[in-house]
């Protein structure tokens, strides 16, 4: 990453620069963060290693989500789409397919044959994503699908209006935003992500999922095929109790990450940092 030259006219301009997450070379964190006239971290993994990688104190402003947006919804047009029965069990994951989460979307598949063919004939899997590795998936899909005698995964690549699709799943597999989304669509979500496994997420759970940010940066241990259809098999048994953690979810969601409260804590950073400047 090349860092650009700062004009004179704009170096009395307020820079804000945004850390995503834990893959940033140190000597290109350090160029941008010496220009920054703050840093926001937006995870507390992150937070932790900005501060271990560099000498400036980071802030900390989560990712917001719109909850109106994201929210219950009816589904019935598009599992008829999608040829989901009403009875199935529905589990979705989403991402980009490349790198370890293509390898994840590929183990948790492997895991939902398991489960497929041992203790849940019911389940259905909507996987929402593409990239360099979609097409290993679908050869992936094609081999289940064959073995299982049933056409169970649904592959339907990338989608822009994510908001529709949450609400189709009994339970979401994912990590980071696509975790915080489906809880505001009271969707109970099982966390796992680039760094490893974190597990299911309810209300004795929140504060350590976020921490880890639900697996992406932080995790409890690897992920594996095993962990995954053992997890599934009791999540699937347990249809009342996951109904409870995805309506306290939200409430959760909506008392931290409420994008009005984030866009609040944002606006009040950028008007101290002006002022700084004009002082």
């Amino acid at each position: 990453m090349e860092i650009p030259r700062v004009p004179k006219i704009c170096r009395r301009i307020p820079t804000i620069f945004t850390v995503h997450g834990t893959y940033y070379p140190k000597s290109e964190l350090l160029k941008v963060v010496a220009l920054a006239s703050a840093t926001i971290c937006v995870s507390p993994p992150v937070y932790e290693y900005v501060q271990e990688e560099t000498s400036v104190e980071p802030i900390l402003i989560a990712n917001g989500v719109d909850t109106k947006e994201y929210s219950e919804r009816d589904v019935t047009e598009l599992k008829a789409q999608l040829n989901i029965p009403e009875e199935a069990f529905v589990l979705l994951y989403s991402s980009r397919i490349n790198w370890t989460k293509a390898n994840i979307c590929m183990m948790l598949l492997r895991a939902c044959k398991d489960v497929k063919l041992s203790k849940a004939p019911h389940l259905h899997v909507v996987v929402v994503g593409d990239g360099p590795r979609f097409k290993d998936l679908e050869n992936l899909t094609d081999l289940i699908h064959r073995t299982c005698k049933d056409s169970f995964i649904h592959l339907v690549g990338e989608k822009q209006d994510m908001q529709h699709y949450y609400p189709i799943a009994d339970c979401v597999v994912g990590t980071g935003r696509v975790a915080l989304e489906a809880m505001a669509c009271t969707k109970p979500v099982l966390a796992v992500g680039n760094h490893g496994y974190f597990g299911l997420v309810d209300k004795n759970e929140y504060d350590n999922a976020w921490n880890y940010y639900f697996g992406d940066h932080n995790s409890r241990h690897a992920c594996s095929r095993f962990t995954l259809a053992r997890d599934l098999g009791t999540i699937i048994a347990s249809s009342q109790q996951l109904k409870n953690i995805g309506l306290q979810s939200r409430e959760w969601i909506l008392n931290k990450f409420e994008v009005t409260k984030v866009t609040e804590e944002l606006i009040e950073l950028y008007l101290d940092k002006l002022k700084d400047e004009t002082t």
